[in-house]
């Protein structure tokens, strides 16, 4: 072992320094900048002191794997060793030690799971935190630990070191713990210095005055560069004309060619926020440099090198390869610290990083880009300049860099804390919240932060609370052991405890491959195909299914491999071999770790696979998801959700609105659409109120369930869920435990179930797990339930259940029914037992224990052997009632029993309604339909015996106040007057027996008839009071004042067709329609004759089909018009049977027209030639029978058409020319309104544009009345003289529209109001008059706009009311 340090290192010179502090401290602090040595020379320095002897160690902390183990082989071939002798590491999966290892470099988890067996450390005397300036959680807690634990070991000595560490903090930290003085030692220089050099976006380079291909930018001095250098901080640098892609571009093209003409590596290292950050400046560089970047045989090739986690090990591997071009390495922050990227001599850093931070609120963990702070800018500026002078460029000004933190907030403000919470509970260095802020360290964590660790910790059932201390469970102590991430430990756990072993295996592979980085690679050249590959595995429902898929391919499914076939398979299949053995290495210390649990542990084998001769395919054949295997998946994520039940999400899907898009067209409308669609799919709520996606290259996110877990929710872009599984939320109910929270809904009572019952939903961190699950109301609220039993069950009758005694329930019920139908009849319901009255028997006698009919039923079975009559209701004995007036029934009669008008008896059935909402309120009259017309009105105005006091004084409250004055008091005048009625009619109207009406009094005229109550109640009125009051006065108005329940309601029923029942017979009592209810006889006695009518009017029509297959259409249209069976005019009907005895074939029709004529009538508005001539012979018979309709009989058609049949064809062909002439007109207006006119003049316009189109239309030549036909042209040459006359006297015009207007309005009431009548002679009158109304009009509109074409009879506005009559 040899001790040797280069002179050029600035540690070196230190050396002496150092090693006396190491003497006479307990604690060191080595700050000095990047490059300077302090990494691989203080150890030996420390060995040289004799540190790590006397069995031993010194103990080399690196944040990361690929650190701890070059940093190794670096000091082993510096003292030349063999690695693994006195100098080894140890990192995950790799432990190069061995018994003689005085230097051990390890990762700071390693050295963290140590202290769970170690507590004291015992093994080290000596240890070495170096790059402490990232302050991760594990640096953390173990300063912290140290902080504790140096006092106790007076013999440990402990190095920290960092180029960019806060130093004054760190030194105050240890001071206080120690009472001591911490020396630090600032190891200034390096190797070669660097420029650092400051480029804010928009301005000029700063190394030469342009870069060829770029714009200059601003230049010192300049205004605008001034603006650029002042700004605050990054993001507002940003300069309109150019983006942080470009800038990059700009600073390594001036690096490029600054270095043009040196010698040696000139290598420049470009630091990205993110892999989308390093994929843009790379599309920007192989931009600018075009073939250069491409052909690697040029001798100015310039080859542009990503870096990044997601690269195939390959390609990572790629910027530790020797190199003979100049080469622009594109890398992530990991080449900040640790990872040292040879021949780097340039650095370009565009001043901002993704940095990761724990939301308090969402409770995940959030990845913004931040700007970065000096630390961190000092710390890349320190990558450079290895091998030469370095020039690094920072693409932000002095004054932003100036403003920004000292040092980067660490890890633990920033983090979740529920792992360090678990060490530190696990250790027994904290028991309280208060105890983990102050524990050392060195940024103590807020009581918030603290506060969610111990939160995500009692998700995992990992703590609980005793004596008001948090304790470890069973389940936290094996946590505490399991060296991976506390969720996935607890999937373990659970799988362990709930499943089969090898499903407890499949997990194990499972969690395993969550801990590593993901070993499937997607090569830039092969992506499609490797997609394709590897499509073959994904499960459209799980991506820890599709994980097991691709281990059973790899590992099980043809037997364990060797080393080069695994070589092998991963170069078929893009796999990263070292990740695969990196797997299959965890899986097998889990499998370990297990063992020693005691757990018992099967193989990962899955149910079923794929047949052989798939997997045998070539790769090309073999389609997606074929692979796929048939795993435990219930049991497999049941496990599995136990350590994510906070990574649960709720699809929740929202359709995209039209307004959205409203600014795209065509093609890119419909894309934007698709993709909206399908992104609206892709919408989750998770816990707390948090919304995420599934990540696109997950196989889930296509199918988008409607539930999921995933293991990583990440927030860039977007929150984006990671790693995720189909699953079903009752899975969680279980899991959950005291973690839900349970809301109940709508109450009610079961009448099946015999018990109140709720809807039930259990929320997980707000997301409804459980929906709509029923449960029993008396485990809730027993009082509530008791009560709904009671009310709904017992008093109401809502029982399905029968028990033991349980008749009491129908006979209670009995009581009820029949007190409330009295009360009905009465009126009285105060005075009658109501629900309310057996709800408090009821609730006075069964026990506050009783909460449903089960609880009864056993109660009462024990009881009703003591007392049977403990439950039978006695309404004489409520007390509310004892003082109550009885009112007899027999005043509220069930039938109405009269005399019909021909002397025959009718019984009428009558029911009560006692509801003063309802119109019927008060008594019905049930009337039979076959009775209604031998009913008279007069009797029922008397009502029923039992309110007839109530009708009198109604009748005299209804009369006005100069009548009223003569009834006061009204309520003793109102029993004299019922006094003077019984003395004269001591039978009351509807009074007697089925059969045997009473009879009513003769009249005056020696006839029997009751007369009406208000003529009696006048008679009263005037022989008791003395009232001045006439007969008619209770009449009309007055009367329908009255309350409704004072006035009787008719319904008209119609009995039905006897109804069968199952077995054939007929039912004793036929079914009831009812027709129409109302309170007035009379009119419901008229409204159902006119239904009457039109049934007649129904075999009238058919005996009119009878006559009109015979050929008689005059006896046809006579019937139809006589009975009103049609709206269709009488003439009309005779003419169109006309026509059918003289219709010529349309081709001869036609072939009389000439060239211009039949081009003219080409232009008329029908479809067809067809149309057109049997439009135009309707109108020859119209003109040749204008008189139709006064033919008598079917004998007078038939002589009439006889004689017209020779004229027939002429009288066509003048009826054509006639239409000629129209159309020809209509063409000259319509030429005349269709162009260009002055806005005074578009009312006009717009005016004969509509009125032409009321003349000539489809059908206007069949329409038109044959003496209106050949005017129609002189009213197109009206509008034509109307619009030359308005060019000239607008205002003119103005005052002739509104007087057209009147007329119009009149000619439109007169239509409507006979297209309203029914059908009938009076509704042919009325359409009569309309039509004359209608052509009148437009005689009207040629007097006032077109005097000079003249009209054939005068014309005015009150000529047309008076032919409306």
């Amino acid at each position: 072992m040899k001790f040797e340090y280069p002179s050029q290192l600035p540690v070196s010179a230190a050396r002496e320094d150092i090693a006396e502090a190491v003497r006479s401290s307990q604690v060191v602090i080595v700050s000095g900048q990047t490059g300077s040595g302090k990494t691989t020379q203080l150890p030996k320095i420390l060995l040289e002191l004799g540190r790590g002897s006397h069995g031993r160690q010194i103990v080399h902390t690196q944040p990361r794997r690929l650190a701890a183990r070059t940093v190794a082989e670096r000091i082993a071939s510096e003292m030349g060793v063999r690695l693994g002798d006195e100098v080894g590491y140890q990192v995950r999966f790799t432990d190069e030690s061995s018994p003689k290892t005085r230097l051990r470099v390890v990762t700071d988890g390693i050295l963290l799971a140590q202290i769970q067996r170690d507590p004291k450390l015992m093994q080290y005397d000596t240890i070495v935190i170096d790059e402490a300036h990232e302050r991760s959680l594990n640096i953390d807690f173990l300063l912290g630990y140290l902080t504790a634990l140096l006092p106790k070991r007076h013999d440990l000595k402990l190095v920290i070191t960092s180029a960019t560490i806060d130093s004054v903090k760190f030194q105050e930290h240890f001071e206080h713990a120690l009472h001591a003085k911490v020396p630090v030692i600032e190891v200034s220089g390096r190797t070669y210095p660097v420029q650092v050099v400051y480029e804010p976006l928009g301005t000029a380079p700063a190394l030469m005055r342009s870069v060829p291909g770029f714009e200059t930018g601003a230049m010192p001095g300049d205004a605008d560069y001034a603006a650029l250098s002042a700004a605050p901080n990054a993001k507002d640098a940003h300069d309109s004309t150019i983006d942080m892609p470009t800038a990059v571009a700009r600073a390594c093209a001036e690096l490029v060619i600054h270095s043009s003409h040196d010698r040696g590596p000139r290598d420049i290292l470009v630091f990205a926020s993110g892999e989308r950050d390093i994929h843009e400046f790379e599309n920007a560089l192989r931009r600018h440099y075009g073939p250069r970047a491409v052909d690697m045989r040029r001798p100015d090739a310039i080859e542009i090198v990503p870096l990044f986690a997601r690269l195939s090990s390959k390609e990572q591997h790629k910027v530790f390869e020797s190199h003979t071009h100049q080469r622009i390495v594109i890398a992530t922050n990991v080449a900040e610290t640790s990872l040292t990227v040879p021949g780097i001599r340039y650095v370009v850093d565009p001043g901002t990083a993704r940095i990761s931070r724990y939301s308090k609120t969402a409770k995940v963990q959030r990845l913004p880009i931040e700007p970065i702070s000096q630390a961190s800018a000092n710390q890349r500026s320190g990558r450079c300049g290895r091998i030469a002078d370095g020039i690094a460029i920072r693409l932000y000004s002095r004054e932003d860099f100036e403003t920004r933190p000292e040092f980067t907030e660490p890890e633990i403000l920033r983090t979740s804390l529920g792992a360090v919470v678990l060490h530190m509970l696990s250790v027994g260095v904290a028991r309280t919240a208060q105890d983990v802020t102050n524990f050392g360290f060195i940024d103590p964590p807020d009581m918030k932060a603290v506060s969610d660790g111990f939160n995500e910790l009692t998700e995992l059932k990992a703590v609980a609370r005793k004596h008001g201390e948090v304790v470890l469970t069973r389940t936290g102590r094996m946590l505490a052991r399991i060296p991976i991430d506390v969720r996935l430990g607890r999937m373990v756990i659970e799988a362990a405890k709930s499943t089969t072993p090898n499903t407890l295996a499949a997990v194990l592979v499972v969690v395993a491959f969550l801990s590593l980085q993901d070993p499937r690679e997607r090569p830039e050249e092969n992506r499609e195909e490797a997609d394709r590959i590897h499509n073959r595995y994904a499960d459209p429902t799980s991506d820890f299914l599709t994980a097991l898929n691709l281990w059973d391919r790899v590992f099980q499914a043809d037997g364990e491999p060797s080393n080069s076939a695994l070589r092998c398979i991963c170069k078929t299949e893009y796999l990263s071999w070292l990740r695969m053995r990196q797997w299959k290495d965890l899986v097998s210390q889990l499998r370990e770790m297990c063992r020693e649990f005691k757990f018992k542990l099967g193989d990962p084998i899955p149910v079923s696979r794929p047949a052989l001769e798939i997997r045998q395919l070539p790769l090309n054949q073999q389609a997606a998801h074929s692979m796929c295997c048939s795993w435990d998946a219930q049991g497999i994520h049941t496990s599995m959700l136990a350590g994510l039940l906070s990574m649960m999400g709720m699809q929740v899907v929202r359709e995209p609105k039209a307004s959205d898009f409203s600014g795209l067209k065509g093609a890119a409308r419909a894309r934007a659409m698709k993709r909206a669609q399908k992104m609206a799919k892709n919408d989750y709520q998770g816990a707390r109120g948090t919304h995420f996606a599934l990540f696109p290259a997950s196989a889930v996110a296509k199918a988008t369930p409607q539930w999921v877990m995933s293991t990583e929710l990440v927030e860039t872009s977007r929150l984006w869920a990671r790693y995720s599984a189909q699953i079903d939320p009752a899975w969680a109910e279980p899991l959950a435990g005291s973690l839900t929270r349970t809301t109940y809904a709508d109450p009610h009572w079961s009448g099946s179930r015999g018990s109140a019952v709720a809807s039930a939903k259990v929320l997980l961190y707000g997301l409804p797990i459980v929906q709509d699950r029923t449960v029993q109301w008396g485990r809730i609220n027993p009082m509530e339930a008791r009560d709904f039993l009671i009310r709904q069950g017992l008093v109401e009758g809502d029982i399905q259940q029968r028990f033991s005694y349980d008749e009491f329930i129908a006979r209670n019920r009995d009581i009820l029914e029949d007190a409330a139908d009295d009360a009905s009849r009465t009126r009285q319901v105060a005075q009658t037992v109501g629900d309310e009255d057996l709800f408090d028997f009821y609730n006075a006698v069964i026990p506050n224990t009783v909460t449903c009919v089960a609880d009864l039923a056993k109660w009462w079975k024990t009881k009703h052997a003591e007392q049977p009559d403990l439950l039978d209701f006695d309404p004489n004995a409520v007390e509310r009632l004892a003082d109550a007036d009885s009112v007899s029934l027999d005043d509220y009669p069930d039938h109405w029993h009269t005399l019909g008008t021909d002397g025959s008896p009718i019984d009428l059935r009558l029911s009560y309604i006692y509801d003063p909402h309802d119109p019927k309120d008060g008594v019905t009259v049930h009337v039979p339909l076959k009775v209604l017309s031998r009913l008279t009105p007069e009797q029922f105005s008397w009502n029923v015996p039992g309110l007839l006091n109530e009708l009198i004084v109604g009748m005299i409250k209804s009369l006005p106040k100069a009548l009223r004055v003569q009834f006061v008091p009204a309520p003793d005048t109102a029993r004299k007057i019922r006094g003077w009625i019984d003395d004269r009619y001591p039978d009351l109207p509807g009074s007697g027996t089925m059969g045997k009406p009473n009879l009513a009094p003769a009249n005056d005229d020696g006839v029997a008839a009751w007369p009406d109550l208000p003529h009696v109640f006048t008679q009263a009125a005037i022989s008791i009071v003395d009232a001045q009051i006439h007969p008619e006065v209770l009449t009309g108005e007055l009367w329908d004042k009255l309350a409704p329940y004072l006035r009787m309601t008719f319904a008209v029923e119609q009995q039905l067709p006897p109804r069968k029942n199952q077995h054939g017979r007929r039912h004793a009592r036929r079914p009831v329609k009812t027709l129409g209810t109302g309170k007035s006889l009379i009119e419901l006695q008229r409204r159902f004759a006119q239904q009457a009518e039109a049934s007649a009017r129904q075999m009238v029509r058919k005996q009119a089909e009878n006559a009109g297959s015979k050929g008689k259409l005059v006896e046809k249209a006579n019937l139809l018009h006589k009975a009103g069976a049609t709206t269709e005019a009488r003439s009309t009907m005779l003419w169109r049977g006309a026509l059918d005895a003289l219709r010529m074939p349309s081709e001869r029709v036609s072939s009389r027209w000439l060239g211009t004529e039949a081009l003219m009538l080409a232009s008329a508005p029908y479809k067809s030639t067809k149309e057109l001539t049997e439009d135009l012979q309707l109108a020859a018979v119209k003109r040749l029978l204008p008189n139709v309709d006064q033919l008598p009989d079917d004998e007078a058609l038939a002589n009439a058409v006889l004689d017209v049949r020779e004229v027939f064809e002429d009288t066509v062909y003048a009826v054509a020319r006639d239409v000629i002439a129209i159309l020809k007109r209509y063409a000259e207006v319509d030429k005349a309104v269709s162009g260009k006119a002055d806005l005074p003049l578009l009312s006009v316009l717009q005016s004969i544009r509509e009125h032409i189109a009321t003349l000539v239309f489809p059908g206007f030549i069949g329409k038109a009345p044959p003496e209106s036909l050949a005017s129609i042209e002189r009213y197109l040459h009206a509008d034509l003289l109307r619009l030359n006359k308005a060019k000239n006297d607008k205002n003119r015009d103005v005052r002739w529209a509104w007087e057209a207007d009147e007329a119009r309005q009149l000619a439109d009431k007169a239509l409507a109001k006979a297209e309203r009548e029914p059908a009938g002679p009076r509704h042919e009158e009325l359409m009569k008059k309309a039509i004359a109304a209608r052509w009148m009009l437009e005689e009207f509109y040629v007097s006032l706009w077109a005097q000079e074409l003249g009209t054939p009879k005068p014309i005015s506005l009150q000529r047309i009311k008076k032919a409306l009559g």
